[in-house]
């Protein structure tokens, strides 16, 4: 009976100090997250595979094998995809894929008319977030060499989660006539949720985007004439060497 009455002394003195371990590493956790996902926080990256980064954005040839994670310590949710097209793509524009499957359509584009995208507030009905993030309008079209043209943008829900590993997906547009290529490619995303990976529709309060890529972590898709012209010729010089992939009939 004692030997019993040891062991089980011995039992709960255990419990009581792993219990007491586990809540003293919690706060220092806990502030950890805090710290990384504290406002908006540029550390999502979307590139293409084995680039450079050129502090601006990675020019990449159509199809583009791109790849897309988290340059932080925790993991980011519910991540959408913001792309944005110059409006000769807009206007040629069949439909955009992502390995195979088609992601998104003219349709899922409008003209951007505000100073910053994308909107702060949430909206219910594409189960849209919100986001604490945003892009000046100016500096896109700076990035894009589009200064003066009008810009489309559409946002499409892309992952539930992305982490330090990178998922990788192949990126295509198709286009229905001749036209000057250029798709910004962004990324958003939710870092420390509280809901962990439930669906956005079921969240009763939306938990607006508090992360996303800069510039140069992003990527600026072009046809593949134009890849190569850049590495020898600025962006605005590059003229009629744009190309085009025609929808198969």
């Amino acid at each position: 009976m004692a030997i019993r009455m040891k062991a089980r002394t011995l039992s709960i003195t255990l419990i009581v100090i792993m219990l007491s371990l586990t809540l003293a590493a919690l706060p220092a956790a806990l502030a950890q997250i805090q710290v990384d996902c504290e406002g908006c926080q540029h550390t999502i990256k979307v590139v293409p595979v084995g680039s450079t980064e050129t502090g601006d954005p990675i020019v990449t040839s159509n199809p583009a094998n791109l790849i897309i994670f988290h340059t932080g310590s925790a993991k980011i949710t519910n991540v959408w995809l913001l792309l944005v097209l110059n409006e000769p793509t807009y206007n040629a524009l069949d439909k955009i894929t992502i390995n195979g499957t088609t992601f998104m359509t003219k349709t899922d584009f409008q003209l951007v008319t505000a100073k910053k995208i994308p909107p702060t507030n949430a909206n219910p009905s594409t189960h849209y977030p919100g986001s604490l993030c945003q892009y000046e309008v100016s500096a896109i079209k700076d990035n894009m060499n589009e200064k003066g043209n009008k810009l489309y943008y559409g946002m499409k829900s892309f992952l539930p989660e992305i982490t330090k590993n990178p998922t990788y997906f192949k990126f295509e547009a198709t286009l229905t006539a001749p036209a000057k290529l250029k798709i910004l490619v962004l990324a958003l995303g939710r870092c420390g949720s509280t809901h962990g990976n439930i669906e956005p529709r079921c969240i009763p309060h939306y938990e607006p985007f508090n992360a996303c890529n800069s510039f140069s972590k992003s990527t600026l898709v072009v046809p593949e004439m134009a890849t190569l012209a850049m590495a020898a010729a600025p962006f605005g010089a590059l003229g009629l060497l744009y190309t085009f992939k025609r929808r198969k009939k």
